[in-house]
């Protein structure tokens, strides 16, 4: 259940990769955020500050969803 390429190892993902990935929108992933359901950082203190997702968390998130039945 990767989500980005196993030889990009960055720690931090964008909403904007994560949406891409999971073909969602930056919306529904940033509703999650808020919701608390998927931790992210602030990175900066002004309102032009980006969020990001550890790695970690993103994988754990996504694990502890139900699996979808096709």
């Amino acid at each position: 259940m990767p989500v980005t390429n196993p030889d990009d190892q960055r720690e931090y993902l964008s909403v904007a990769e994560i949406a891409t990935e999971l073909n969602c929108s930056v919306a529904t992933i940033r509703r999650r955020i808020r919701a608390g359901q998927l931790p992210a950082v602030r990175l900066g203190q002004d309102r032009n500050s980006v969020l990001r997702v550890p790695r970690a968390a993103l994988t754990a998130w996504l694990w502890s969803q139900p699996e979808e039945n096709d």
